[in-house]
């Protein structure tokens, strides 16, 4: 099974439409509150993820940030961005997450929203109006809430939801993170290096990648691999082992069913 296609770094950065994106008007009036035809409001944003998603990351952020062309490879419609935002370490920052639940002062996300001091480059939307205070309020909540998922968005299959690199990409520099986002949470004592492996391809033959394998901080859905080395160029493949004995599975034991596998690219340094 191979997961997606991409052309672009999916590497784990802040939240942001970067300049040329929608950054303010379209979705939201000077307010934070949401536009709908005619330039009418539909009420509040309210600080939970489906008002958000609706409002802020769907109507604003996912017109780059979607699919193949998504900068940097971080998707912001509605299927992915929840386990691409929530429990994710930054690039930028490592030591800081993305959205750390309960903690909107420790979310990089919120930082760069804010224009924080500190923060690597400039204030997000880049180059664009900043959010209404408003808008960053209810977000804020949302994380001071314990950023829960939107109920409705849980999933009755247990699967890949996505990866980072996708399947296919060809990135510029190697990650120092590998993602791979699931359907729902997975059982942390099957992640281990018999469910996980990274392997470089040369030719026809292969060589294994030792990593360490954990699932993301309070987001079990999400698994980060972190390589020992620096990767070199050349082709590399994840493995997710969805079958046998001791494969990966979600909480109530169900299985992938089949295992699943996605390639990415490391081109040479300049």
């Amino acid at each position: 099974m191979h997961i997606g296609r991409c052309r672009s770094l999916a590497a784990l950065v802040a939240f942001a439409c970067t300049a040329g994106c929608a950054g303010n008007g379209d979705g939201l009036d000077q307010n934070g509150q949401p536009i709908t035809a005619g330039n009418t409001t539909t009420g509040p944003i309210t600080a939970d993820f489906q008002s958000i998603q609706d409002n802020v990351f769907t109507p604003i952020c996912s017109k780059c940030h979607i699919g193949a062309s998504a900068p940097e490879g971080l998707q912001l419609d509605a299927a992915h961005s929840y386990n691409l935002l929530v429990g994710v370490p930054s690039t930028e920052e490592p030591n800081l997450l993305r959205v750390k639940p309960g903690d909107p002062d420790g979310s990089y996300m919120v930082q760069k929203i804010e224009g924080a001091p500190g923060i690597d480059g400039g204030q997000m939307p880049l180059g664009e109006t900043p959010l209404p205070q408003a808008t960053i309020d209810a977000i804020r909540q949302w994380i001071t809430n314990g950023a829960p998922n939107a109920p409705s968005a849980v999933s009755t299959v247990f699967a890949v939801q996505t990866t980072a690199p996708l399947d296919k990409a060809t990135v510029k520099a190697p990650p120092a993170r590998i993602l791979v986002t699931f359907t729902q949470e997975v059982d942390a004592s099957l992640v281990n290096d018999s469910t996980i492996t990274l392997e470089r391809i040369a030719g026809d033959r292969t060589e294994r990648i030792s990593i360490a394998a954990a699932l993301a901080e309070q987001n079990p859905a999400v698994l980060l691999l972190t390589p020992s080395t620096v990767l070199e160029s050349g082709i590399y493949r994840v493995t997710v082992r969805g079958t046998g004995g001791g494969a990966l599975a979600n909480l109530n034991a169900m299985t992938l069913g089949s295992d699943a596998s996605f390639e990415f690219t490391v081109e040479p340094a300049p």
